[in-house]
């Protein structure tokens, strides 16, 4: 009973020693993960040594992971040779060794391959660290606060992968979209003796989006990005000293953004994008929801709007009749798609009721046979161009609601002025946009079904050289989503004067704890080891993390 009671009072004694704030505080590691994505031709690989040459600033120590090396690494796993005969076909075996490693292990294959190597060269530069209470009380903790270390990952291409890369590593991570304008993408992937226009053409294709889950989906994973960096020169000939400034620019602004070390607030741009996110918030389509903010020629916030169904009255579902006239005593009915149950979206409904008629046609003619017409229906909905009508929904799309707010409001301020939209415009909305007198339309998704500049090419344009068209500008700052946490200025000032931290001594603002993450890591390297995938890396660096003293 007393040998009980003293090891109670010795649990109690040590308990009372520990801090768990400050052992919360104490494991926040300055670690950053750098996810690069973009559409093949994009300065992906310029980028992350600029990232490299910044962070050199900060005194970070920059490993780059180049997943395409991991990809080469475990070819045997999938019984594809890689094809090095000439750039393409190296490029193209490349694309469906990762496919095959999507497909056979995971869609996010690519991603633990990564964290391996991440985990691996932590233990090896810092040795382990242990996750042990009262860590705080170790003078060996203080190593944490030494770990400035980046990995640069390049580079994701499904979205599988950066999901799990932001379940790891959490605010810590940050995913940076690069992008050039296509032009400038062929010119990059033209080199010299490299590759052909019709290799080009088909590269760029199947980079955007395969049709299957494990396949490449740049289109799909971009958007998620927390930075776009648009890159307005090509990397090649006489251009490149202006592309490789204007990527130092923008990742020295971005640094600055993540440890607070200059007074930097949003562009017009930044400001505009996030109240076009805002926006679409207010969307209840069941399709997607897009937001849209009109600006004036100097960047002036004219309106916001959003797709969603009209109203009676005047306006869209989810706010007052614009003529307080028909306003009725008693509440609308609401009459949008999520309201009626069991109903299917309109637009769908319609596009099966084109392909139903066409079948039908086809067998009063004589052409098909009607056994096969549920069938013969799945296909064109599924195979054809019929799968991408959007002209029978019953939304007013973002961009149309924004002109016909701000064109009320503005009148014609909203001539020459630009509008920001979270998706790129259905070729509908480019036609108006272009009639309203919009100069510059800028945009973060993609949107493969839009014939805008293929049916416009006389009024639009995505190329940044052209002029006298209306510009088409893929995105570039930081992401909406994280728009409130880079811009909030906290710890500006120190009795009544401004105080920043210099580059040496900054810390990001995104800190996460390292109790978790090696922890995670482990069990993502015991999953590779039970699938028998390579990383010939990880023996290595296991084997010098032994040899590292505490």
């Amino acid at each position: 009973m007393s040998a009980l009671l003293s090891e109670t009072k010795l649990q109690r004694s040590y308990a009372s020693s520990i801090d768990s704030t400050g052992e919360a505080i104490s494991s926040l590691t300055p670690e950053l993960v750098i996810a690069l994505c973009g559409p093949i031709g994009s300065p992906l690989h310029q980028s992350a040594m600029q990232i490299k040459n910044t962070l050199a600033e900060f005194e970070y120590q920059t490993e780059i992971v180049r997943l395409s090396d991991l990809i080469r690494l475990n070819a045997k796993k999938v019984n594809i040779a890689l094809d090095a005969d000439t750039k393409f076909d190296e490029i193209q075996s490349l694309i469906k060794i990762g496919d095959g490693l999507r497909q056979n292990f995971g869609h996010d294959v690519l991603a633990k391959l990564a964290i391996a190597k991440i985990g691996a060269d932590r233990a090896q530069h810092f040795g382990a660290f242990e996750d042990v209470a009262a860590e705080s009380e170790k003078v060996d903790n203080e190593k944490i606060k030494q770990q400035r270390i980046c990995h640069v990952i390049d580079s994701v291409k499904n979205s599988a992968e950066l999901d799990l890369l932001r379940l790891i590593y959490g605010d810590a991570l940050f995913a940076v979209g690069v992008f050039s304008p296509l032009e400038l993408r062929v010119a990059n992937l033209a080199k010299p003796g490299k590759l052909k226009h019709d290799e080009i053409t088909r590269l760029i294709d199947i980079d955007s989006g395969e049709e299957f889950d494990h396949g490449q989906s740049v289109r799909n994973t971009f958007p998620q990005c927390d930075f776009f960096l648009r890159v307005d020169h090509a990397v090649v000939g006489p251009s490149e000293a202006k592309a490789i400034a204007q990527i130092n620019e923008r990742v020295r602004r971005f640094f600055d953004l993540i440890f607070r070390t200059v007074v930097i607030t949003p562009t017009a741009e930044e400001t505009a994008m996030y109240a076009a996110t805002s926006a679409a918030r207010n969307s209840a389509c069941l399709s997607r929801q897009v937001g849209a903010a009109v600006t004036s020629a100097t960047g002036e916030l004219l309106a916001v709007g959003w797709n969603d169904v009209p109203q009676s009255g005047g306006g869209l579902y989810g706010m007052k009749p614009l003529s307080m006239r028909l306003l009725v005593e008693s509440a609308q009915e609401d009459h949008r798609c999520f309201s009626q149950v069991g109903s299917p979206c309109h637009n769908d409904r319609e596009k099966d009721s084109i392909a139903r008629k066409v079948v039908e046609s086809l067998v009063e003619g004589g052409v098909r046979s009607k056994d096969v017409t549920d069938k013969a229906v799945q296909t064109i909905l599924g195979d054809t161009r019929v799968k991408d009508l959007i002209e029978f929904s019953r939304a007013v799309h973002a961009e149309m609601h924004a002109i016909l707010a701000a064109s009320r409001i503005s009148g014609d301020r909203v001539v020459q002025g630009k509008i920001f939209v979270t998706t790129y415009p259905c070729h509908s909305c480019a036609r108006h946009l272009v009639a309203a007198g919009i100069s510059e339309i800028h945009y973060i998704e993609p949107y493969r079904k839009s014939l805008a500049t293929r049916l416009h090419e006389d009024a639009l344009t995505e190329s940044s050289e052209a002029h006298g068209k209306v510009q088409l500008r893929q995105y570039d700052g930081i992401a909406p989503r994280r728009f409130i946490e880079m811009f909030e200025g906290r710890g500006r000032k120190e009795a009544g004067m401004l105080k920043l931290p210099s580059r040496t001594e900054a810390m990001p603002l995104t800190q996460v704890s390292l109790k978790a993450i090696p922890r995670l890591e482990e069990v993502v390297v015991a999953e590779i080891e039970t699938k028998n995938l390579e990383l010939p890396s990880l023996l290595a660096s296991e084997e010098n993390s032994a040899k590292v003293t505490r």
